[in-house]
């Protein structure tokens, strides 16, 4: 195999200037004679030594200060990163703050709460239905009661600003102390399984109204709560200069899917696909308008569940389950159970980096 000709054209005098030590050189990325000399710096006494091209010993970048957690001095960890000192537990811990659970009365709202209420959380779930399910409701709020949480329901239709902006404004109002609100995940929807050609218009607005429409009413009337409680006054810009350190501010995770970023095969329902893409482009918008007023953003994006739905429609179309195992690299479908932990992590202090993304959690079906 022939040299490349930026390497066998080098120059000697070139080679030395690589060999340079690094604190004599410029700290910037350059592109020399076809060779990438990426920026380097020290960050403590002590350098690692490697060889040159020539075969001559140069000082390397060396770890930093073995002495800190996080890098820094202890009085800037202190005020930069006060999360270092916690433990990994307790990271994903709840106890301190109150969620709001929309879509709460059954299936993956519900298992969601339990898992909340379990991680320390008071949670009031809210759904269209009057009443949620049983017996898993009173399983759910007595163990609520045995570990010291609160869980309530009440009745929310997500399509009505009115309705929305009440209930999430009295919820913030009557939050105990100790637990202010922090959180809210939304898994309110419905969706619509109909060739694209035979769906009539209130059918694709009712849907949108639902995913989308909805999406946005929870996620604002949060967001004008949690300002009003935590802001002296509005920035003028979304460009202001906030910041939001860790383990501070409020989380929210809108329940988006699979389905918001590819087609699914054997499935018609083109108008549920496009409501959930249309919600993870919210969250993204969301993200970059509020993270630096306390809020942090991001969808969960599950794949296919084995619920009492999905068994109602395979019940109607018996081919979707082998279709669905096909298509699944894990070769089956996910229980709501699944999804417990994605959520905690979305809301605990655990992610207090992530705002902005999609969490695909869909068994590797986007994958190929």
């Amino acid at each position: 195999m022939s040299t490349p000709r930026a390497i066998r054209t080098l120059s000697r005098s070139t080679l030395a200037s690589v060999s340079k030590p690094i604190t004599s050189r410029t700290l910037r990325p350059s592109f020399t004679g076809g060779l990438y000399l990426p920026a380097t710096r020290h960050f403590a006494t002590g350098s690692i030594r490697r060889k040159d091209i020539e075969g001559r010993i140069v000082p390397d970048v060396t770890k930093e200060n073995e002495a800190t957690v996080s890098g820094l001095s202890k009085a800037e960890e202190a005020d930069e990163a006060p999360l270092a000192r916690q433990s990994g537990p307790s990271l994903f811990s709840l106890s301190d703050r109150t969620i709001i659970v929309t879509g709460g009365a059954r299936g993956l709202g519900l298992t969601i709460a339990h898992a909340l209420v379990q991680s320390g959380a008071d949670v009031h779930c809210l759904d269209i239905l009057p009443e949620p399910v049983e017996p898993q409701w009173s399983e759910v709020k007595s163990e609520a009661e045995s570990l010291g949480s609160k869980i309530s329901y009440g009745q929310l239709n997500v399509t009505s600003p009115e309705d929305v902006y009440s209930t999430i404004g009295s919820i913030f109002q009557n939050a105990r102390s100790t637990h202010p609100v922090r959180g809210l995940y939304h898994a309110a929807g419905i969706n619509l399984l109909a060739p694209v050609e035979d769906i009539d218009i209130e059918s694709f607005r009712r849907v949108i109204d639902i995913n989308l429409v909805g999406s946005h009413l929870v996620s604002q009337a949060f967001a004008k709560e949690y300002f009003k409680r935590h802001e002296d006054a509005p920035p003028t810009s979304t460009m202001d200069t906030g910041v939001t350190k860790a383990g501070e501010g409020a989380s929210i995770v809108l329940t988006a899917s699979m389905s918001g970023t590819v087609a699914n095969f054997g499935l018609d329902n083109a108008v549920y696909n496009s409501s959930k893409a249309g919600v993870i482009q919210l969250a993204r918008n969301y993200a970059y308008e509020w993270s630096k007023r306390g809020i942090r953003v991001n969808t969960l994006s599950p794949g296919y569940i084995r619920t009492a739905m999905t068994q109602a429609l395979f019940d109607q179309q018996p081919h979707l389950p082998e279709l669905f195992l096909r298509t699944s690299l894990l070769g089956r479908m996910s229980t709501p159970d699944e999804f417990r932990g994605p959520v905690i992590y979305l809301l605990s202090d655990a992610s207090s980096f992530m705002t902005g993304a999609d969490i695909l959690v869909d068994g590797g079906h986007t994958a190929v």
